[in-house]
This record gives structure tokens, C-alpha cells and sequence, in this order.
């Protein structure tokens, strides 16, 4: 049998160890190679070098607020992750389309990151379900914590389609070769 049956490549690891440096580095290099990519990434807000928060961007460019410093809100967030306040919403209003039109099952699926903040999000936490379910033809490459979280997350990382690698500061500027090779068997250039 020639290609592989993996579909999800996830990346774990602590945080702050390069994960979305790295999914943006392969996206780029996939859409280089002709395969068709969408999704998300999240990135650090930092003002001054102090972080004060975190955005979702999409693929296509649109970017929204994922979660803020409490003390920079002008109101309280309803959900909290340490001292962040979760703008689901907000989230929401950039992660669901870009997860929802898929246009094929060539196409890869980027989401960064599967976690904490993004399950706040009940629609989110659907539709992780349905990318991950096991009738799904999705390619996924995606991002989850490397400490043991939600029923969810753990059933992705012990999925017989998921294979994971653990980055590390060590492997995170040469790992993406391996990762891009067992990506390769999926996709019918």
C-alpha cells in the first residue's frame, strides 16, 4: 500500500517552543509545492516585549483578538485562561469559516492550536469532533498542548490516523523535513 493511513500531523510541545513558526513554515511550503491550504494560526500580541495577549489569523490574512490580558479589557471576559481573558466570539468569527469550507480532501487543514482558549468555543469544539471523526477525509495539520487536556484533544492524540511529533527546541528547525515526508504520502500530486 503506497500512501499512508495517517491523516492528522500534530505537533505538541511546550509552549513557546516554536509550534506556529513551524506550521507557518510548512504551510508555506506546501502552498509552494501546489496543495491547496486552510485554516489558522494563533500568534502572541506583544506590546513593549510584555505579552498581552493572543490573535487567530487566518490563512487568507483575516485576523481577530483570541484572547487579551483581563486588565486591557474594558470588560471582564466571561471565560479565562490564567490571566487572559477569551474573546470567544471574536475567535469564532475567524476559526469557523475557515474550517468550514473546505474544498477538498487535497486540501490541508491548518489549525493552530487545538487548546484551552479555542475550547472555550462550544462550535469550535463541534467541529475539532467532525475534522477528527472517523469517517473524516480531512488532512489536518494542527497544533495541541503537550499536557494532557480535554476528552477531545486526547482522543486526537491517540488517534490510530494521527501521527504526533513532539517539538522541542532542539529538533523545532529541522523537524519540518520529516514532518513535510509524511505528509507527502497523503497527498496525490
Amino acid at each position: 500500500m503506497a500512501h499512508s493511513d495517517k491523516k492528522f500531523f500534530i505537533l505538541t510541545g511546550d509552549p513557546g517552543v516554536g509550534k506556529t513558526t513551524l506550521i507557518k513554515k510548512i504551510s508555506s511550503i506546501l502552498s509552494v509545492r501546489g496543495t491547496k491550504v486552510a485554516g489558522f494560526y494563533t500568534e502572541e500580541v506583544r506590546n513593549n516585549r510584555v505579552r498581552e495577549g493572543f490573535d487567530i489569523i487566518s490563512l487568507e490574512g483575516k485576523r481577530g483578538r483570541l484572547a487579551r490580558d483581563q486588565s486591557l479589557l474594558n470588560e471582564p471576559a466571561k471565560c479565562k485562561v490564567g490571566k487572559y481573558g477569551v474573546l470567544v466570539q471574536e475567535f469564532e468569527q475567524i476559526a469557523l469559516p475557515c474550517l468550514t469550507k473546505v474544498p477538498d480532501n487535497q486540501t490541508c487543514l491548518i489549525i493552530d492550536e487545538i487548546g484551552k482558549m479555542e475550547f472555550f468555543s462550544n462550535s469550535f469544539k463541534l467541529k475539532i469532533k467532525e475534522i477528527f471523526s472517523p469517517t473524516s477525509n480531512n488532512i489536518v495539520l494542527a497544533t495541541i498542548p503537550i499536557r494532557r487536556g480535554d476528552a477531545i484533544i486526547e482522543s486526537i492524540r491517540n488517534n490510530r490516523r494521527s501521527k504526533i511529533w513532539v517539538i522541542t527546541r532542539e529538533n523545532r528547525n529541522t523537524i519540518h523535513d520529516d514532518i513535510l515526508n509524511e505528509m507527502q504520502k497523503v497527498f496525490t500530486y
